[in-house]
This record gives structure tokens, sequence and C-alpha cells, in this order.
């Protein structure tokens, strides 16, 4: 239709978010039965006992710019980004097919905010590119790190989206990312440093 109809946008729009939104609920669960199935041994069980993968809600954010701050100059390691959560939600949301992970762990009565990651697939969908990810620096964090379901839940969108590969967009120290199989690369027509994962469709 010449013009197109705004309404009919809309609905396209919230279409697109509902699938999208779907699909982000089927890569954590698989994520979620993926770790219950591989965990072994005691110890790695009980650094995962209580873990919940959810969408970055605003409870998520609220706690990332309350409680987080309160361990950034005592672990010595890290301050925070220059801009924060709510910031960075709000720039990478308008996309529908976005991808965001909050992960949660229940201690004791309390449930702790472990770590959040934001990031964005190519137009095309050829790649899924992590731009940001933070974790937990109070004593409570999780002993087994959060990288690991990131990466896998990551994976499991990016798979359901049809990317060829996982990018990392300037991390903080490429070493960690070796295990992973991430290795070096270069994005046309993209500023930074990137490292990439091939996937097996």
């Amino acid at each position: 239709m010449e013009g197109g109809n705004p309404a009919a946008k809309i609905v396209d729009t919230e279409t697109r978010r509902a699938i999208y939104a779907q699909l982000k609920v089927a890569a954590r669960e698989q994520t979620q039965k993926n770790f219950t199935r591989f965990i072994k041994t005691k110890p790695a069980l009980d650094n995962w006992d209580g873990t919940v993968l959810r969408s970055m809600q605003p409870e998520a954010r609220k706690y990332a710019r309350v409680e987080w701050p309160k361990y950034y100059n005592s672990s010595g390691k890290f301050n925070g980004f220059e801009k924060g959560w709510e910031e960075l939600y709000q720039k990478y949301s308008h996309r529908p097919s976005f991808f965001d992970l909050a992960i949660w762990q229940r201690i004791g009565d309390e449930d702790v905010l472990q770590g959040l990651c934001l990031g964005r697939p190519s137009r095309a969908k050829t790649h899924l590119s992590l731009h940001w990810i933070e974790r937990s620096f109070a004593p409570t964090y999780m002993r087994g790190g959060i990288l690991d379901p990131i990466i896998d839940c990551a994976l499991q969108y990016a798979k359901l989206l049809g990317c060829e590969r996982l990018l990392i967009k300037n991390p903080i120290d490429t070493t960690i990312y070796d295990r992973y199989g991430f290795r070096p690369c270069k994005v046309p027509k993209a500023r930074g440093d990137y490292l990439s994962k091939e996937l097996k469709l």
C-alpha cells in the first residue's frame, strides 16, 4: 500500500516484538535445560542453584542502578559504565530483535541480580553482537561466573535467528573468551574491536 498504514505498522511492530520475545524465552529455557543437564558436580550445582534467566525488566535495571554501585569501589576492578543500564536499555529496546538477559539467583531470602547483558543482531541477521556485559561485585557474586549462561543463551538465540556467528564487541579482556572459541575479527563498516565465534547450524 502506497504510503503505508500507520496503524498497520504498529500492529506489525508489536507482532514482531512478540515473536522475538518468544524466541528469547525459548533461548533462556534451553540454556536452563543445558545447565541442569550438563552440571555433574555438587559444587557446580551449588553455584547454579536458584538461578533464573529473565528479560531485563524494570526491577533488574533498578537493582543495577541502586545495588551494584555499592560494591564498585570496594572491588577495585570496576566502577561501572559511562551510561547506566536504564539508558542502555532504552537505546536497544526499540528494536524488537534486541538481545537482553538478566541473571537472578535466590540466595537465602533474597533475589540477587548477578549479571546483565545487552546486544542486537545485524539487520540481515548474519550475526548477533553482545555489546554490554556486567556482573555483580557484591560478596554474593555468582561463583561459577555469568559468562557461561550469557554466552550459551546468546548462542541459542542466535541459532533461532539463523545467525552465522556470535560477536563480542569491545571486550574488556579478550583472553577470557578464548575458551569459548572466540577469535579476533573485522566487521565491515563497524567501529570497535570484535571477537567472533562461528555457529554450527
